[in-house]
């Protein structure tokens, strides 16, 4: 119930006038915020106001008596926005419900997050009430999208099973429809079921008589009204036959589209929720209200939830820690997404003020015992209390107040990183790929398709996200990204290469790297339409074969990749374990010489006897092989992926060991840098080889990189040799008269070492350093009183980011690099104590930017934690107005 409905009520109840002081009591809610409601009832005409020291309000007799027919008593009234925003909703759901005989089929349409199960749940709720239903009748509430990889399970769950319908139903079971007879079906998602299952549908809905899955003689009948929700148009995705049998369509509205007003009592409401599980009252500073108010929420209701969720989290857990003797919420406490809400204070400051006292700096929200206890959230997980016993342990453990805070703070945001019950998922992905590399990618092909007007398939966004996570793991352990053809890509692909280096910013300010130019021409290749047309043009590929122990194992791995992937690549072979090995290796050999592969076969293994199999299966079949033992799903994906692209066999096997490696090796035995080397390959050794040296050592005389010389008679044997030495060296490139390409080590041909061209881009690769890395060097001697500068220039860098990303801007080209300097020095200074150059302008300065001053010393704080100083304000001025000058047009 609303809290407006609420005050109504109990004035309706009382026999006396009441004072918004009396009922401010009696909800223990803020007197201001309760006399907002008694004045918004007065001019409605739905309560009666007594002038006077203290001003009274009352209900007439006609009042009480026009209540008693119980118009306001249904369900709908506790909704919030029944008298705004959903006014005209309800009343087509009403009507749906209470149409003769049975009521009418309803469609319910709405953005993620917008409340639609709840809205569904409200309508059997009415049913009840209204005596359309039993008491006893079902409402049974189904997602389809959690089958949406199996229909014939989908059909199975809605229509029922009869025995032997498909492997497996060893018996009848009931469907949904037989369930909720005489009651209500709620089909969330109803667009993820299948054509074939929506006319299975409207066959129920014309006739009332179904069939369950593999019945063919016999129908079964029920009485059942069908609610189906959904995000998607239903035009794009619903058969027309289909919604013709709906004949209401009832659309929710955004959290966008709701009023403010409604806005706040959602706040509240689930405030209110949260005070109830602490048994505490929550105090909220007024800029966070604000911030709350007005930050654009992309799920709707469901994210507002969320993110007050994690705010109480953080406030519970600065209460615990600090001992605090009440439960704070303040704007730092709010993700930044939220904070930025504060950007669009202007927006509405009427509605703003008419919602907040403008002298009012704390709200506070506490659970009253009168407030109804309907409809709260379903989620009862005691989080909180998880979170006092790892607090209770860690303070018996000895562990100091700032470690605490930190292993807590880790446990919040795993927690709500998990808490992803009400946004939409995409099936398996997350088991691939790091949520956040995904939503990452899925924002930069949304920005892409925005600005090359060009539509990008699933399989594409989900190619890009693997390579995303992997150069991010190259970048990360200091290995070199080399595009052979950049110059080529930068023509061929101009429009394309111009939107990658927006992309690349987006990727190094959301994961804090740098993305060197020559990924940039890596990520162009993936936007350009004609990459994605020839994924899977080329005719000879190399095959892949997975091989596994057990009835399924092989075939659900591959299925799976399959459909992550959207390419039907690859031969699963189970081995059950009754199986002679014998028969399996026929088995597989077969096949071998059925699919005639001339690029090659990778088989891709679990253990045992299978790994042995790729040497004799050459010597049988003249085929080359390869063997992954150990194979997971991440590498059956990278196999497949790979192959579909036409890569070669070495490169596959490459790949998939990397994988291999990142997976189950120790990380330790990769912190030591290895020594740069390269290589230089001829049929001797000699002759050839020693000119290309002579070219090779002018571009690498001031480096450390070695020169290796090889001969080059047999392939496998070179190749052998290669293995051996990237154990010792990191090699940067090969040059030599034989082409050959080693996993994503470059190529050079004899011929290209004396082209001019060439040389500039060896010359490229050799001397390849980071911006940032430059600057340490450059750095080191010059800052004494700073410690660790390479540590120095990482957490100015992140502040830099943190500034771009709170300030709502982006500085020019070239403009961070002198602000991290500017602000090195400025900490050393300030070690030293050095005097303070004055900002001239300074009053006037602050008083036109006084927001943008507060980011800035929130910002600078850390800095000031880590190094032991005290930033002026004449600093903090100058730097504001380094951005603000050099921001992006």
């Amino acid at each position: 119930m609303e809290r407006k409905d609420q005050i109504l009520a109990l004035l309706r109840q009382k026999n006396e006038p009441l004072s918004a002081k009396d009922v401010a009591n009696y909800f223990r809610l803020d007197r201001a915020n309760v006399s907002r409601y008694l004045n918004e009832l007065f001019k409605e005409n739905k309560i009666k106001k007594l002038t006077g020291k203290p001003v009274l309000y009352h209900c007439t007799d006609e009042d009480k008596e026009s209540n008693k027919d119980g118009v306001d008593s249904n369900v709908f009234t506790r909704l919030i926005g029944a008298e705004g925003s959903l006014k005209v909703m309800i009343q087509q759901a009403k009507a749906a419900i209470l149409y003769p005989p049975r009521g009418l089929h309803t469609l319910v349409l709405g953005r993620t997050g917008t409340g639609k199960s709840l809205f569904a749940e409200c309508m059997y709720q009415f049913a009840l009430e209204a005596n359309v239903i039993s008491e006893d009748a079902a409402f049974i509430s189904f997602n389809c999208a959690d089958y949406t990889q199996n229909p014939q399970l989908l059909f199975g769950h809605i229509f029922g099973v009869k025995k032997g319908a498909y492997t497996g139903a060893d018996e009848d079971r009931i469907g949904l429809l037989e369930k909720a007879d005489k009651g209500i079906l709620f089909l969330d998602e109803i667009h993820r079921l299948p054509p074939e299952g929506q006319e299975m549908l409207f066959t129920f809905i014309d006739k009332g008589a179904f069939r369950p899955l593999g019945e063919t003689e016999h129908f079964k009948s029920a009485s059942v009204q069908i609610i189906g929700a959904t995000t998607e148009s239903p035009e794009n995705y619903l058969l027309e036959t289909f919604t013709r049998r709906i004949p209401m369509t009832i659309t929710l509205p955004t959290l966008e589209e709701r009023q403010l007003e409604e806005r706040y009592q959602l706040i509240e409401y689930f405030l209110i929720q949260e005070s109830r599980r602490l048994n505490e009252t929550i105090y909220l500073e007024r800029q966070a209200l604000i911030a709350l108010l007005f930050y654009h929420a992309t799920a709707n209701i469901g994210q507002l939830q969320r993110d007050l969720k994690l705010a109480c989290a953080k406030a519970f857990l600065h209460y615990k820690t600090k001992t605090l003797p009440y439960l704070f919420i303040e704007q730092h406490d709010l993700p930044i997404h939220v904070q930025k809400g504060l950007l669009h204070i202007k927006d509405s400051p009427e509605k703003m003020d008419r919602l907040i006292d403008a002298e009012q700096d704390i709200f506070k929200f506490f659970d009253s015992k009168e407030i109804s206890r309907d409809f709260q959230s379903t989620y009862e997980h005691d989080f909180y209390t998880q979170l006092e016993k790892k607090l209770h342990q860690l303070h018996q453990n000895g562990e100091s107040e700032k470690n605490i805070q930190h292993k807590l703070t880790l446990d919040i945001q795993q927690y709500f990183n998990q808490y992803v019950d009400q946004f939409p998922s995409q099936a398996n992905i997350k088991e691939m790929i790091d949520r956040e590399i995904w939503e990452l990618t899925e924002k930069i092909y949304t920005y892409a398709e925005k600005a090359l007007n060009r539509l990008y398939s699933q399989k594409m966004r989900f190619a890009f996200s693997l390579h995303l996570q992997g150069t991010i793991d190259r970048i990360k352990h200091h290995k070199t990204i080399f595009h052979p053809n950049l110059n080529d890509i930068r023509k061929k692909y101009a429009e394309e290469f111009k939107i990658s280096i927006e992309v690349a910013q987006m990727i190094e300010e959301a994961l804090t790297v740098e993305i060197p130019l020559d990924e940039i021409g890596f990520i162009a290749m993936f936007l350009a339409s004609e990459i994605e047309e020839s994924m899977h043009q080329q005719k000879q590929k190399v095959d892949i074969i997975v091989m596994m122990h057990g009835q399924s194992t092989a075939t659900s791995m591959l299925q799976t990749v399959e459909e992550l992937l959207g390419i039907q690549h690859g031969l699963a072979i189970d081995m059950p374990l009754s199986m002679e090995v014998r028969t399996m290796y026929e088995r597989v050999k077969k096949a071998v010489l059925e699919r005639q592969t001339a690029k090659g076969v990778l088989l891709l293994v679990d253990m045992g006897s299978l790994t042995s199999f790729g040497h004799m299966l050459f010597e049988e079949t003249g085929v080359r092989t390869r063997t992954m033992t150990m194979a997971s799903t991440p590498i059956v994906l990278e196999a497949v992926r790979k192959a579909s692209l036409g890569r070669s066999l070495e490169d596959i096997y490459q790949s998939c060991q990397q994988i291999f490696e990142q997976q189950y090796q120790s990380t330790a035995l990769r912190t030591k840098p290895l020594r740069k080397a390269f290589i230089i390959t001829c049929f001797t050794g000699e002759g050839v080889a020693q000119k290309i040296k002579e070219k090779i050592e002018p571009l690498v005389a001031d480096t450390d990189i070695q020169i290796i010389t090889l001969q080059f008679l047999h392939r496998d044997a070179f190749r052998e040799r290669i293995d051996e030495l990237i154990e010792v060296y990191d090699i940067i490139a090969i040059a030599g008269t034989v082409h050959f390409q080693y996993d994503d080590i470059p190529f050079f041909t004899a011929y290209d070492v004396f082209q001019e061209n060439k040389q500039v881009e060896i010359h490229r690769l050799v001397h390849k350093e980071a911006p940032f890395q430059k600057m340490v060097k450059s750095l080191e001697g010059h800052l004494t009183q700073v410690g660790s500068i390479p540590k120095l220039i990482q957490r100015l860098r992140k502040v830099l980011l943190e500034l771009q990303s709170q300030l709502n801007l982006t500085l020019e080209e070239g403009v961070d690099m002198g602000m991290i300097l500017h602000l090195a020095f400025l900490i050393e200074n300030r070690k030293l104590q050095q005097p303070v150059r004055v900002f001239l302008t300074l009053e006037q300065f602050r008083k036109r930017y006084i927001y943008e001053m507060n980011i800035v010393k929130d910002i600078l704080y850390g800095l000031e934690e880590a190094y032991q100083i005290q930033f002026d304000e004449n600093e903090m001025a100058y730097i504001l107005q380094m951005c603000l000058e050099n921001k992006r047009k």
